[in-house]
């Protein structure tokens, strides 16, 4: 723990340039989308062996990809192309 009095503003300088910002989700129907920009790898995860990809995400850094279920991802071009490579 620290005492709120040694907080500093951030400031931006070379070695500290500007965050990384993240693009909003469109909204289509109400419900958050994201573009798919590539699939990295695959696995089939715990006792039910669901297949999962790993999705790199459009406007984001490779520590924002996440582990998605094939029903969560809708860009099935990118999957035929990753499992083709």
């Amino acid at each position: 723990m620290f005492h709120v009095s040694l907080l500093t503003l951030y400031v931006e300088t070379i070695e500290h340039s500007k965050n990384f910002s993240r693009p909003p989700p469109d909204l289509i129907n109400n419900n958050e989308q994201y573009e798919v920009e590539a699939i990295h790898n695959h696995r089939r995860h715990r006792w039910k062996k669901q297949l999962q990809y790993l999705v790199k995400w459009v406007g984001y850094s490779e520590s924002d990809n996440t582990w998605e279920p094939i029903s969560n991802i809708q860009a099935l071009l990118l999957i035929k192309q990753y499992h083709r490579c």
